[in-house]
């Protein structure tokens, strides 16, 4: 259990001046990890952060964020690490998140997402050969089948097992199917570089006019178009189409669509259904009943890519997820 957060930032740093300071919670999103901001009587403020063991990845963050930052991709300077506490002080970037810009006006809205996309290409361009041993050795374990067929296996279990009105056996039919083993592989097979992981509106902070990322702790070696598909299939976000066609254009330009488009659509198909199993795991078991909102525009993400594509990588699950096959609840 998380402690009180200034008996805990007094323990970790006795010499600051707490007197007249205050902790305000920082709830969202669905991580285990507990934020405070803390604001000073003179007016500094500081984010307090407080991890468990309850995920391996936790203890990869700074590390994570030091990789980050050598490469230039923009992250909260960390102020001080007490792995033994499980305690981590970094600086405030403020409370606007990409996410609270949805409602902006679309020119204001492509600049923010088109800077987005060029901050985290910095990310992308890093490949194995760049990092040193320690680098090497605080990743997570990289993209490979093993882990596609674990977030499909997600999928199965922590949505399609609630939300369909499939049986059981009919379920397990579809999970044995030959195209999830194909679109594991398919992924796996293909050249990996450094991704974020989670790369979505909610883990983006905009600092100084400059999108910042957090929530890092994922860092491995993966496909780009994971990432792409993360913030452009976001199912916080809402985007009209020629809107979302903009972005894409520009996280690919100069790129052959022959050559990233189908790596694209395969991406956001394998993003969206680990997503829906994560909403699926954070709103029955973690009772955050509040992300149930999420998974209709998911839902609807997943079959635009699925019917956008003219080769869908999962043609009998695009058949399953027609509107009347799932009951989704409706929560504002």
């Amino acid at each position: 259990m998380h402690r009180d957060p200034l008996q805990t930032l007094a323990a970790a740093l006795p010499k600051l001046p707490l007197a007249g300071a205050s902790a305000e919670p920082i709830t969202r999103g669905g991580s285990d990890r507990t934020y405070h901001r803390i604001r000073f009587a003179d007016g500094g403020i500081v984010i307090l952060m407080q991890w468990t063991d309850a995920r391996p990845d936790n203890r990869k963050f700074i590390a994570a964020g030091q990789t980050m930052a050598r490469f230039g991709v923009p992250v909260p300077e960390v102020l001080h690490d007490d792995p033994e506490s499980k305690v981590i002080v970094l600086q405030d970037l403020g409370e606007e998140h990409l996410w609270d810009r949805r409602h902006d006006p679309w020119p204001a809205r492509e600049k923010l997402y088109k800077a987005t996309l060029d901050e985290i290409a910095k990310l992308h361009h890093v490949a194995s050969d760049d990092l040193d041993d320690y680098e090497l050795a605080a990743l997570e374990p990289p993209f490979d089948a093993s882990i596609y067929r674990w977030e499909q296996g997600y999928f199965f279990e922590k949505f399609l097992a609630r939300y369909s009105h499939h049986s059981a056996e009919e379920l397990a039919k579809l999970r044995a199917a030959a195209e999830f083993d194909a679109l594991a592989e398919g992924l796996a097979a293909l050249p990996r570089h450094l991704v974020h992981r989670d790369f979505q509106s909610q883990n983006i902070l905009i600092h100084g006019g400059r999108p910042h990322f957090i929530d890092y702790q994922g860092l491995r070696f993966g496909l780009p178009e994971y990432d792409i598909a993360s913030l452009l299939y976001d199912p916080y976000v809402p985007f009209a189409a020629d809107e979302r066609a903009a972005l894409i254009r520009h996280a690919f330009r100069g790129r052959d669509p022959a050559a990233w488009r189908p790596v694209f659509n395969r991406c956001a198909t394998q993003r969206l259904v680990q997503a829906l199993g994560a909403y699926g795991r954070i709103v029955c078991e973690l009772g955050k009943v509040e992300f149930a909102a999420h998974i209709q525009p998911a839902l609807d993400g997943l079959r635009e890519v699925l019917a956008g594509d003219d080769a869908p990588p999962l043609p009998t699950l695009q058949r399953l997820i027609a509107a009347e096959a799932l009951e989704v609840p409706a929560i504002a």
